[in-house]
């Protein structure tokens, strides 16, 4: 997963970024199978961090345009990722401020991976 987000552009964790992360990036998470839509082989959570001047800071507004920022790069994020064949919804993730999503992606079982 981390090599077709990097294929698409977008960097993950395991990337290495200079200063205190500046630019933007995602993380790939796995997710327990009990929360898995039925049928799946492996469910993840990609979430996507805007580039430093669209981020939520504590206690603070969001910057300006910042809302649509997000909502546009994890649409892009989500379109890449069903570009390389993957089954993708956007979700929000429980203990986050409301309106903060991530996208769940998953492939079901039996189903080859996209090249």
């Amino acid at each position: 997963m981390a090599e077709r987000l990097a294929a698409a552009g977008l960097s993950t964790p395991q990337a290495p970024r200079p200063g205190s992360r500046p630019g933007e990036f995602c993380t790939v998470e796995a997710t327990h199978p009990d929360g898995w839509p039925e049928g799946a082989a492996f469910c993840v959570e990609v979430t996507h961090f805007p580039e430093a001047a669209y981020r939520w800071r504590f206690g603070q507004e969001d910057p300006p345009g910042a809302a649509e920022h997000r909502a546009e790069r994890l649409r892009t994020v989500a379109d890449a990722l069903r570009g390389f064949g993957y089954t993708v919804e956007t979700v929000e993730r429980g203990g986050w401020r409301p309106g903060q999503r991530a996208l769940r992606v998953h492939r079901p079982a039996g189903d080859a991976p996209g090249r």
